[in-house]
């Protein structure tokens, strides 16, 4: 069968040609669907019928449905799922979007949970996404985040790739079987939380209550299939700002009195702010003079530096850029944080708490993505090596603090990587005088390693080689956290493919109009594979 639907893949047009449009993709789904029925297509399979009208008429589909959905401002760090309107007038919008296409849907605890449903019987077959996104600093993108567009081949708005498209593949998938008369020999279905990006005890409870699907697959990471999740860490260092001198130590130039990096904890800051105000004896001139020439002496050492200086009134303003990225792929972009602290260890500052917590990334932080200079450095062969991002610097009721996210791989227990969090703690203590100590709050995820070897993955690893010619491709493993890792032997499969950026936590994330299309069609053909396919071609994972 499998042949035989590559064959018919072939006769379409590849997927760059997207722009040209399937003339029998007019109308209603009726008829759209009539024209792939096995009256038209005699001698097609139902999986080769259903594979043909996804590929001709399923991306239009999709880019409306995730247009539809990106207009709703669901920042659920922002307001929780049970108190945001923008979560519930999604709720009703999918509700909606379910009755017009004979799906079943309802709403699990105080919105935390929206399931749409295809299909009788024990669940078969879980989608599993989150319809929350993080937030969209509107200085930050050169669009407006919540009106999504398609500009060159790109759909851009705050949600496309993390995790709106996703969600509208999935759906527009499940509908397109539905169109065609297809029917799952189980029950089917779409589970979107609300509270991935923030608090994960709705979904938590969803799953850990809920009859859990035979084959779970997230759509929240990446391809070719997501098998294994590093843990999540939260890690928070602070001190308390202090009283300015009234003797300053001599050639001290300025005190810090403001800092400010990064908008929440799972995203790389793209620029870091340092507000600075002279001290007695000292001048705004003064101290300009020498923030400028603390830029330019760190130039040589950073040629990618982008810093710059000016004067507000009294105060001076150092403003440091790098690349925004989503914390589990720091590494791909470039932390404002680090320049920010190495420009500021060129200047004579008080010695207050910011500018300690400031040398402490300096010296802890810096050009290190692994965690060696705080000593908690290891790896994994299957997972990688632990990642340490420094993310959120702020001043609030005088104290400053610094956010620190960390993704660790299997390899060391919790109390094992506890003792290390502990060592690398008394660490920065020494560093500063006792100034900077870890702060409360710290978080440790368990890492999450699902069975590869079972017939989820073996599946999906398949639809992947065939689809991407990719016949050497290999399980991988994430740095993320998705809500795969709360269902047991859950995977993730997609959205973004090996080797292109992910841009699902920066400013103007963005998605491929061909991965969203592909990404339909490699959905499509797991849904057929897995659940309206004979149950006697599938087996049941054990």
């Amino acid at each position: 069968m499998r042949t035989r639907l590559l064959a018919a893949l072939c006769l379409l047009a590849p997927a760059a040609a997207l722009a040209a449009k399937d003339p029998r993709c007019a109308g209603k789904p009726a008829a759209r669907a009539a024209r792939f029925s096995d009256t038209a297509l005699k001698g097609a399979s139902a999986a080769e019928r259903y594979a043909a009208y996804i590929q001709a008429c399923a991306l239009d589909d999709v880019v409306a449905l995730t247009q539809t959905l990106v207009r709703f401002k669901t920042v659920s760090s922002e307001a929780p799922a049970a108190k945001n309107p923008e979560v519930a007038a999604m709720g009703r919008a999918l509700e909606s979007w379910a009755k017009q296409h004979g799906f079943g849907f309802r709403t699990v605890g105080d919105n935390d949970v929206f399931e749409l449903s295809w299909g009788e019987g024990e669940p078969l077959l879980g989608l599993v996404f989150h319809g929350d996104v993080v937030p969209a600093a509107a200085h930050e993108w050169k669009r407006a985040p919540f009106k999504p567009v398609v500009e060159k081949g790109r759909l851009y708005g705050r949600g496309v790739e993390d995790d709106k498209g996703p969600i509208a593949s999935g759906l527009v998938a499940l509908a397109m079987a539905k169109d065609l008369g297809l029917k799952p020999q189980g029950k089917v279905l779409v589970i979107i939380g609300n509270g991935e990006e923030s608090d994960w005890n709705g979904m938590k409870k969803y799953a850990d209550t809920e009859p859990k699907p035979t084959h779970v697959i997230s759509v929240d990471s990446g391809y070719p299939v997501m098998a294994a999740q590093s843990g999540f860490v939260a890690w928070t260092l602070e001190a308390p700002v202090g009283a300015a001198l009234a003797t300053p130590k001599e050639g001290t130039v300025a005190r810090a009195v403001d800092v400010s990096a990064g908008e929440f904890l799972t995203q790389v800051p793209g620029t870091a702010t340092l507000k600075l105000e002279p001290v007695k004896g000292q001048t705004p001139e003064a101290v300009l003079a020498a923030v400028k020439a603390a830029i330019a002496q760190e130039g040589p050492a950073r040629r990618d530096l982008k810093a710059e200086a000016k004067r507000e009134g009294s105060t001076v303003v150092l403003t440091a850029h790098g690349v925004a990225v989503h914390s589990s792929t720091a590494d791909e972009g470039h932390n404002a944080l680090w320049d920010l602290s190495a420009v500021a260890s060129r200047l004579s500052l008080e010695d207050n708490g910011i500018a300690a917590l400031l040398r402490v990334v300096a010296k802890r932080f810096d050009g290190d993505h692994h965690g060696d200079k705080l000593g908690l450095k290891y790896e994994d062969t299957l997972m990688g090596p632990l990642l340490v991002a420094p993310t959120v610097l702020r001043v609030k009721d005088g104290s400053v603090s610094l956010g620190v996210n960390m993704r660790r791989p299997q390899g060391k227990d919790a109390a094992a990587f506890n003792a290390s969090l502990d060592a690398a703690a008394k660490r920065v203590g020494e560093d500063s005088g006792g100034q900077v100590k870890e702060g409360s709050g710290r978080y440790l995820g368990d890492p999450h390693v699902a069975d590869t070897s079972g017939p989820l993955v073996k599946t999906l690893m398949d639809i992947y080689q065939r689809q991407r010619k990719a016949p050497d491709a290999v399980p991988g493993s994430i740095r993320g956290g998705t809500y795969a890792r709360l269902f047991p032997r859950a995977v993730d499969f997609g959205p973004a493919f090996p080797n292109e950026p992910y841009t699902g936590h920066a400013p103007d994330e963005s998605i491929a109009l061909e991965t969203l299309d592909l990404s339909t069609r490699m959905l499509a053909e797991a849904v057929h594979t897995l659940a309206i396919a004979p149950a006697s071609e599938v087996k049941a994972a054990p």
